[in-house]
């Protein structure tokens, strides 16, 4: 690249630069407009973009992966000696799986953190 054309384009990047910093100044109210100027790279580059990426800040009803499913309390269920067990209840709190052990028919309630932590064993529901 000649001098002339790397001259130019560090002058848009400063004008492009300072027009974002005004623009954030001046708009404070608006807070869906979020955005950067980047420059970087190995060469040299001018980029706008968004600097919030990711399920968290796209999608509201994100939810983290680490508490209890289902399918995990059954076989955390089966594990400690339930046979036939199935899931009965599940919860904004807890999930509830029945099933038979020793001749007897028992109820295991989960609570839905990331260990699945038992919460009650009844028998003959």
């Amino acid at each position: 690249m000649s001098v002339s054309v790397k001259s130019v384009l560090v002058t848009l990047g400063i004008a492009l630069g300072a027009m974002g910093a005004t623009a954030a100044t001046t708009t404070t109210a608006s807070a869906d407009v979020r955005g950067g100027i980047f420059i970087g790279g190995p060469g040299f580059e001018v980029g706008f973009g968004d600097y919030r990426r990711g399920p968290r800040y796209e999608d509201r009803r994100y939810r983290p992966r680490n508490f209890c499913r289902p399918g995990k309390a059954l076989r955390k269920a089966r594990r400690r000696g339930l046979r036939r067990a199935h899931i009965v209840r599940v919860g904004p709190r807890g999930v509830v799986v029945r099933g038979i052990k020793w001749g007897e028919r028992v109820t295991m309630g989960f609570a839905r953190n990331r260990h699945c932590s038992v919460r009650f064993v009844r028998s003959r529901y």
